[in-house]
């Protein structure tokens, strides 16, 4: 068995089939590194984490130790469907089982400038080290890109007292996954811990001769001694492509519901794909979309590991919940958004509230902000901003959604109470019950 890719999907794979099953497993990676949290990078950058040596959760020699043939820094050039083979280095390998779980690659702006030395992307754990390399020389940096990985980074390098730029395109930072009105808090955040927020902007160019000095933004120029680009990725479908293997709209791989490609709609029976690289459905629009986050990855693994040993298991469609902590702030969203919704002509009502996480007299409670988005009484989306508490009730209003919770049931739910963890009604009882008084307003 061959699996390409040794991330998330790749490595989760390798090491349950070798405890529950009898493969003779070879992974090809063009990394050096392999079992690190690529989520844990932007901590370690900031401090919060002692060094991003320590993301790395099992060294290699532990999977080979396990007799899995782990081939770190080697490029697959091409798979052969028909023939049962992959190709690397001029060497053809023969597999029974095929695993595409090639993760993504950064989507480089078109603007001049991109390949000036100390211009970055941070993408594997060789990306951090050179991002912490080049900061230990930097007073000014420059992040193009407003998503989840350049406010973090934003966070991180301003903790580091390094004068920090974020150029977003957007008119509002994480605008994939907030609505403007829920990313101004985390806008306001970024500038209380000193970041410059330019948004409504691209960068014209990327300044210098050998090595970056500043970025043009309109007619400004900004110094930079880094440039770090996070402008989002594009699944790596080159090697399925190339190898006949039907591609989506979105860019990723197309799959079943067992995760197996097809070739011109013919589904390939020993291959599977996972990961970043695979078209996934959306459960509230039904469209197919990308999954960047890790606990998908880790999903999907599961699932290719059952149907390679015979427990026949399907993947469905998602509303992609995701976390991310920026500076002192915890940000979560599940399901659609407000612009999700009118681009897909879905009529919503939303609910707003603000409040503590602890009873108000209790010392340390954070300021939660809540926005629960509901279609035809039922919930569909959620945003939650605050200082704590934000991943469990993104987890709650994940299975919420998923049960098809009605805007009366959230309005009237059962919650428990404490003053050290929660006020006495939780603040997404009063988001609900603001859209029950809208929804309200309309019938009447």
């Amino acid at each position: 068995m061959i699996i390409i890719g040794a991330g998330a999907t790749g490595m989760a794979i390798a090491t349950s089939l070798t405890r529950h099953s009898h493969h003779s497993i070879t992974i090809f990676s063009t990394d050096r590194h392999t079992a690190y949290s690529q989520c844990g990078m932007p901590f370690a950058i900031g401090g919060q984490i002692d060094s991003l040596d320590s993301l790395v959760l099992r060294e290699p020699k532990t999977f080979r130790d396990m007799g899995i043939d782990l081939r770190l820094e080697t490029r697959v050039d091409s798979i052969d469907i028909e023939q049962k083979t992959v190709t690397s280095a001029g060497e053809k390998y023969p597999y029974d089982k095929l695993v595409i779980a090639t993760g993504s690659s950064p989507i480089i702006p078109p603007i001049p400038g991109t390949s000036l030395e100390n211009v970055l992307t941070l993408r594997t754990l060789s990306d951090a080290k050179r991002i912490e390399k080049a900061l230990e020389n930097t007073s000014n940096v420059v992040i193009i890109g407003g998503g989840s990985i350049g406010a973090e980074m934003a966070a991180a390098t301003s903790q580091r007292n390094v004068d920090t730029t974020l150029i977003n395109r957007s008119t509002s930072i994480l605008s994939h996954n907030l609505d403007p009105d829920m990313a101004d808090i985390v806008h306001e955040h970024l500038s209380s811990l000193g970041v410059k927020v330019i948004t409504g902007y691209a960068p014209g160019s990327i300044n210098g001769e050998k090595e970056v000095n500043s970025v043009t933004i309109a007619s400004s120029e900004f110094p930079a001694d880094l440039v770090i680009l996070s402008t989002g990725v594009s699944p790596e479908n080159k090697l399925a492509s190339d190898a006949g293997i039907d591609i989506g709209e979105t860019g990723g791989i197309i799959v079943d519901n067992y995760l197996q490609p097809s070739v011109n709609g013919m589904i390939c029976k020993d291959i599977y794909c996972g990961g970043e690289c695979v078209e996934v459905h959306d459960t509230i629009t039904g469209k197919a979309m990308l999954s960047q986050v890790a606990s998908t990855a880790r999903r999907m693994a599961g699932i290719i590991t059952n149907n390679l040993t015979s427990v026949s298991t399907e993947f469905g469609p998602i509303l992609n919940p995701w976390v991310a902590v920026i500076g002192e702030l915890q940000v979560g969203t599940t399901g659609i958004t407000s612009k999700k919704a009118m681009e897909n002509d879905i009529k919503i009502v939303t609910g707003l509230a603000t409040g503590s996480t602890r009873a108000d007299y209790y010392p340390g409670g954070k300021q939660l902000f809540i926005k629960l988005i509901f279609s035809e009484q039922y919930l569909v989306g959620a945003q939650v901003v605050g200082g704590e508490g934000v991943k469990e009730r993104i987890d709650a209003l994940t299975l919420a959604i998923n049960k098809k919770t009605t805007v009366e049931e959230l309005a009237n739910i059962e919650t428990c109470y404490a003053p050290p963890v929660s006020m006495l009604i939780d603040p997404v009882s009063f988001a609900a019950k603001g859209a029950l008084k809208k929804m309200s307003k309309r019938r009447s």
